[in-house]
């Protein structure tokens, strides 16, 4: 049933708008941070050249772009379905709320996990536009980007059960930039950033010497926690409430 619903999912989102922030966020993110790296190859050299392409991106992605990334891709998996009665439409077919809410969130992380993967292209098309004859740093930077994409889980599970409850594409949108935005002060924080949800990507993508990833102990047990917490409360209250549109 996963994979009809799964295959259900994908024939409505192949040919909608969702594409649009998988592509624009990174390209925005890969333009700003090549003009930042311009400036700082200048001073550093090339020996860190890596290092600073990637730095200067991940300040903007993973800061900004990736947490409002999160939220859109959480409301344009729901829009179509507060559209003309589509919940109600959906859920009297033969399906289960659980196995509905599952695809959706799937696909949130699907998309999610592709902008990553884009960003990783882009940073090495900065590298070969900028001349970088330096060894490319594949553990650094795809401990970064598979950092990144962990941390927005619990963020997209709590933007996810948003959507699925309230009917208007703005407002959950308009709640993830205005819990976004605190976190350009919070996450040079030791003590409330690894706490804060949208401080996390950033955290994850931060390059780090040891680990597995770019994650500290205690960034994951929140984010852990947090992901625990938002997908079942998002699960519990989609399965159980009542329907209206």
């Amino acid at each position: 049933m996963i994979f009809r619903m799964l295959l259900c999912e994908w024939t409505k989102l192949r040919k909608s708008s969702i594409w649009v922030p998988v592509f624009i966020a990174p390209l925005l993110t890969v333009l700003v941070g090549m003009a930042m790296s311009r400036m700082d190859l200048v001073t550093n050299g090339n020996h860190i050249a890596w290092l600073v392409i990637y730095q200067a991106t991940i300040q903007v992605y993973g800061l900004l772009f990736l947490p409002m990334l999160a939220g859109i891709l959480a409301s344009l998996c729901c829009r179509s379905e507060h559209l003309a009665g589509g919940w109600k439409q959906l859920l009297a077919l033969p399906v289960r709320r659980t196995t509905v809410y599952a695809a959706k969130f799937f696909y949130v992380l699907f998309f999610l996990a592709l902008a990553q993967v884009l960003v990783l292209f882009a940073l090495l098309v900065v590298g070969l536009i900028l001349h970088v004859h330096a060894p490319i740093p594949w553990s650094m930077l795809s401990k970064g980007i598979i950092g990144g994409w962990l941390a927005t889980i619990p963020l997209s599970a709590l933007q996810l059960w948003v959507s699925t409850w309230w009917k208007s594409f703005g407002a959950p949108f308009a709640l993830n930039i205005i819990l976004t935005i605190p976190a350009m002060s919070i996450a040079s924080s030791s003590i409330y950033a690894p706490l804060y949800p949208w401080a996390q990507p950033v955290l994850a993508m931060l390059p780090r010497q040891q680990g597995m990833l770019n994650v500290t102990p205690e960034t994951m047990l929140t984010m852990t926690i947090a992901g625990v917490i938002f997908i079942l409360g998002g699960w519990l209250h989609f399965t159980r409430r009542d329907i209206q549109a």
